[in-house]
């Protein structure tokens, strides 16, 4: 933990090639669990990840700035009335 980091290009240069057919990044992962686990840091019952992708829309240029002028009891009450007639078109509990 005191020691120094490894550059980044390192690490993807030995992820791209050194190790491109292993599964030595599986191995060390299911060893910082296990790690984890044996330190109490986690307690191992449940996994979840999200690996959504979203493409970027950070261009200034296009920046278009809005200004809500409901409040958001407004605002919450009107989605909590479209999530209801949605259910019940679906015949969903509500």
């Amino acid at each position: 933990m005191s020691g120094s980091v490894p550059d980044h290009s390192t690490i993807s240069w030995n992820r791209r090639t050194r190790f491109l057919h292993t599964n030595i990044f599986e191995e060390i992962f299911d060893e910082i669990v296990r790690q984890a686990k044996a330190h109490r840091m986690v307690g191992g019952r449940a996994l979840m990840t999200d690996s959504t992708h979203i493409k970027a829309n950070a261009n200034k240029k296009k920046l278009v700035k809005t200004f809500k002028t409901k409040e958001p009891k407004v605002y919450l009450k009107e989605l909590e009335q479209a999530v209801t007639e949605d259910r019940e078109a679906h015949g969903k509990k509500n």
